[in-house]
């Protein structure tokens, strides 16, 4: 069968603001089309989705298998030697690309196998779950500042939430985490389909200060440790194996950027939800049996990652359709999340939906090593906003980028 060619209009605001009608009539129409101008292959489907994600016939990237690039021939499919360079406009950024090279996104084979293996040593569900009373003494204090007040959901609790939680776990001194939301804010620009040069730029210099703060602060905790995981990462070993400087600020930059980012939007995306599903807070508790159900439905209907990149490493059938060896794809989590023959009536926000299983905390190798820490930080947020009445003073638009959904604001009383 011939492989479709469609367009995912990713530049229109009418799609970034509803992607999920258009990925539901692509969906619906074909398991995977061919998009020119994005120079990808998208998969639609729940099924082919978690398949890519579990299986490794796809990886991030390719530099682990020795002589690929000669493997693949004379194939008219573009081959970039790194998993998340848009284009080679910012191939000679630096500072960017020293930042993600050792990240666990990025990474296959046996390095990912021993740089996870010592990075989970150092996450440990004990120091993840000592922090739960910090978070709820810090969601509670920003709240009460805010009581009787209109304020930005985003700006004025969700971003110093969810920095003061990472950070406090890292070990990054509170006076910094300001710096540490700019340095986020700034680098993650780089992960959407359209990165213009100004951002790019930006991108750059925030990631040569990130380098330098965190190889600072990693020098002074080896002269210094304390209780943090910075301290766990320079003393982790492995049959006497230990994480490199580079290594440990890529992780630290991972964590933040993915974490943080990931959690600012799911609250922000979250609330909304919640305001617009014309329920009381109240029906929505009772409806819920625990705050995790709730957490889980408001990722899966409205996921903060819209979609991951992949390479297909030898030649396979997937969704029908042959895949080449060296193919970029992309799966869309957002449009499996809303697969009905994965959920029923997906289109719908249901606290008792049985159907936990969706694509937002990754699969396989790359399942998400944080999912523990965000499971517990936006339980204990969720568990807050529903004992309050929120009011919407307006509706919000979305930032513009596809791949990590947001909004620029989200303008609330409480």
């Amino acid at each position: 069968m011939n492989i479709p060619e469609l367009h995912l209009p990713t530049e229109n605001k009418e799609f970034i603001k509803n992607p999920y009608e258009k990925m539901g009539e692509f969906r619906e129409s074909t398991p995977v089309f061919w998009d020119e101008i994005n120079d990808l292959f998208f998969f639609t489907r729940y099924h082919d989705v978690r398949s890519i994600q579990s299986t490794k016939s796809f990886g991030t990237t390719f530099n682990h298998i020795d002589g690929f690039e000669e493997s693949i021939g004379n194939q008219q499919i573009p081959i970039t030697s790194t998993a998340y360079k848009r284009s080679d406009q910012f191939g000679s950024y630096e500072n960017f690309w020293k930042s993600e090279e050792f990240s666990l996104l990025n990474l296959e084979g046996q390095l990912h196998k021993e740089l996870r293996g010592l990075v989970a040593k150092a996450f440990l569900p004990r120091s993840v779950q000592q922090l739960v009373p910090f978070m709820e003494q810090k969601s509670e204090e920003l709240f009460n500042g805010l009581q009787g007040s209109e304020f930005d959901m985003l700006k004025d609790y969700a971003q110093p939430y969810s920095v003061s939680i990472i950070g406090k776990l890292l070990g990054v001194p509170e006076s910094d985490h300001l710096e540490f939301l700019d340095w986020s804010h700034k680098i993650v620009k780089m992960y959407d389909f359209e990165v213009t040069e100004e951002n790019a730029n930006k991108a750059e210099e925030a990631a040569k200060q990130f380098i330098e703060y965190t190889q600072d602060l990693l020098n002074k905790r080896r002269q210094n440790p304390e209780d943090d995981m910075i301290t766990r990462l320079s003393q982790v070993s492995e049959d006497n194996n230990y994480l490199t400087d580079d290594q440990i600020i890529c992780t630290v930059i991972l964590l933040l950027n993915a974490g943080h980012e990931a959690t600012v939007n799911t609250l922000g995306n979250g609330l909304h939800a919640l305001l617009t599903l014309g329920k009381s807070f109240e029906e929505i508790k009772n409806e819920a049996d625990e705050i995790n159900d709730v957490v889980e439905e408001l990722i899966r209907f409205d996921s903060p990652l819209q979609f991951f990149q992949r390479y297909a490493l030898e030649d396979i059938e997937i969704g029908g359709h042959d895949i080449k060896k060296g193919s970029k794809v992309a799966i869309l989590l957002g449009s499996a999340n809303r697969d009905p023959r994965a959920f029923e009536e997906p289109d719908t926000i249901n606290f008792k939906r049985e159907m936990k299983d969706h694509s937002s905390w990754g699969g396989g190798i790359h399942f998400c090593i944080g999912t523990h820490l965000a499971k517990l930080e936006l339980g204990v947020s969720f568990n807050h906003i529903l004992e309050k009445e929120f009011k919407l003073i307006e509706e919000p638009s979305r930032t513009g980028a596809f791949g990590i959904r947001g909004f620029k604001n989200l303008l609330v009383s409480v």
